[in-house]
């Protein structure tokens, strides 16, 4: 008995090999002691990182008639504030669908209208209504440049230094454990400096991390049992883009497990009594966010941008189920589009079974549970929803690094299949340096940071991930080599794009079969004890 108590207090205070104790020791205190200064510092340097990466190409530069994705941000932003709320999302002479049409939720809308106001303002040119598509000055790219990287660290940093705080500090300190300052500060990096997400917004440029900032809020105050809050977030999150409705099916049912079903349940009247004012709220947020459409009779209007059925279940080469079938099957032949829609809504809440599952059989929802459900769950709507774009993979990607330090073996291997996804639509944006460089760079910072991650036990199978970590740097080498070298057949130019999905598809398959797996073993293991 002394002896298993014992071992559990050596656990708990994650006590290091010996080798190591020094060292780690050391660098705990100096987070401890500089925690603010540190995570300041760490926030000014990966902005610096952005900005670097921001100095190479974006979508569609110098790339008429429709240029691209950055193009589409300064588009809207000229029709947010030229046309009323009403009239973005209806096809008009003024509004054409075949140029780059607003088809984010309204919460995109709003934020291109206040950026539009201040274009106009200091710019206007840059937002002259019908005159100013393609308008690509240098003064214009660092504007747009700086608006990513500002609402970048207001809302996506802060949301992590908030989480990082809660989960490896607070909620020890609370438990009457020992703080894992070692591990706030290193999962912070890892989740900051991820190339993906960098890439993406400041490099192709997008603003995904606005999103991503709502979601880890809501994912904060559900770990807090602050559900109120949570919603209002997760509102946040599906309104702004809505990709956000890959992590929100976790939320329902982890508050109606915590509600009715968990240890510390309250009384059944105040439960439902919960439940309706969460109902309420959610209804009361949505209805302001949409109001100027639902005042007009226009919301299908929205939903039919939003949710572009008619674009087909898929449309560029992407590590998809669905676009990996076509290969054998023509889809778009053989199948109308709703029929498609039902396919994939099916088979993608059949990838939801076993999170869903867990969340109710396990006694206890750990922090590690309900976030390994946010990943299994929004890596199943990335493999089997309908027409997934291949930048869509930064979305489980996040939900995988808020996992951290669990899992953390898998990290170098995920990180570096997720990048070569995105390479062939990043090689058409100029971004094949910082492609190559923050590559690199994150893999040997995972490398080095995995061995100073704590956690209880050591996981198992590591020899499996070294060896799929080679087997996946060999196959990027020879693919890069080969894509350099030889031209793609004329028949097929498509041809090199295709074998990237197809790998990538398997590797990402294979993921989530492992996570389902360990997630089962965690709960059955659980249950036995």
């Amino acid at each position: 008995m002394e002896e298993n108590k014992e071992k559990e207090i050596k656990e708990n205070l994650a006590i290091k090999p010996q080798k190591e104790s020094k060292l780690y020791i050391l660098l705990e205190n100096q987070i401890k002691s500089n925690i603010f200064s540190i995570s300041l510092f760490l926030d000014f340097f990966i902005i610096f990182i952005k900005i670097l990466v921001g100095q190479y190409g974006y979508s569609g530069e110098h790339d008429p008639p429709k240029y691209g994705d950055f193009e589409a941000q300064r588009h809207w932003m000229e029709l947010a504030i030229y046309l009323p709320p009403e009239e973005w999302y209806t096809n008009s002479k003024l509004n054409k669908e075949k140029y780059w049409p607003l088809d984010y939720p309204p919460l995109s809308g709003y934020h291109s209208y206040i950026l539009g106001k201040i274009l106009n303002y200091f710019i206007p040119e840059s937002v002259e209504f019908k005159y100013s598509h393609g308008y690509e000055t240098k003064i214009f790219k660092n504007v747009m440049r700086a608006f990513a990287l500002f609402f970048d660290f207001i809302i996506f940093h802060i949301a992590i230094h908030f989480f990082c705080y809660k989960v490896f500090i607070k909620d020890k300190i609370n438990k009457n454990k020992k703080p894992l300052y070692m591990n706030y500060l290193i999962i912070q990096i890892l989740i900051l400096l991820n190339p993906l997400m960098i890439i993406i917004d400041h490099g192709h440029f997008q603003y995904n991390n606005i999103m991503h900032g709502f979601f880890v809020f809501a994912a904060f105050f559900s770990l807090s049992d602050k559900f109120l809050f949570s919603i209002i977030f997760l509102s946040f999150c599906v309104n702004y883009k809505q990709m956000g409705l890959y992590y929100a099916l976790v939320f329902p049912f982890y508050v109606i497990k915590k509600l009715f079903f968990s240890e510390d349940k309250k009384n059944i009247f105040i439960s439902l009594l919960l439940i309706i004012i969460y109902g309420i709220t959610t209804v009361f947020i949505n209805g302001i966010i949409y109001w100027p459409w639902i005042k007009n009779d226009k919301l299908k209007d929205v939903f039919n941008r939003i949710f572009p059925v008619k674009r087909g279940i898929f449309e560029d080469k992407v590590a998809t189920f669905w676009c990996i079938l076509n290969i054998f099957i023509k889809l778009n032949k053989k199948f109308k589009n709703n029929v498609l829609l039902k396919f994939s809504l099916v088979l993608t809440l059949l990838g939801c079974i076993i999170p869903i599952f867990a969340i109710f059989k396990s006694k206890k929802i750990t922090k590690k549970i309900i976030m390994q459900c946010f990943f299994i769950i929004s890596l199943a709507f990335y493999l089997f929803s309908f027409h997934v774009h291949e930048k869509t993979i930064i979305v489980p990607f996040l939900a995988f690094l808020l996992n951290l330090p669990y899992m953390k073996n898998i990290l170098p291997s995920f990180t570096l299949i997720g990048m070569f996804s995105l390479f062939p639509l990043l090689k058409r944006e100029n971004q094949i340096i910082p492609y190559y460089l923050i590559n690199v760079i994150f893999y040997l910072v995972t490398k080095s940071m995995n061995r100073f991650m704590t956690k209880k036990k050591k996981e198992e199978n590591k020899y499996i991930f070294i060896f799929a970590e080679i087997i996946i740097s060999c196959i990027m080498i020879g693919y890069h080599i080969l894509e350099y070298k030889i031209a793609p057949p004329e028949k097929y130019p498509w041809f090199y794009p295709m074998i990237n999905a197809i790998i990538c598809f398997v590797f990402f398959f294979g993921i989530f079969l492992y996570s389902n797996y360990s997630l089962l073993k965690i709960i059955f293991k659980d249950k036995n004890k």
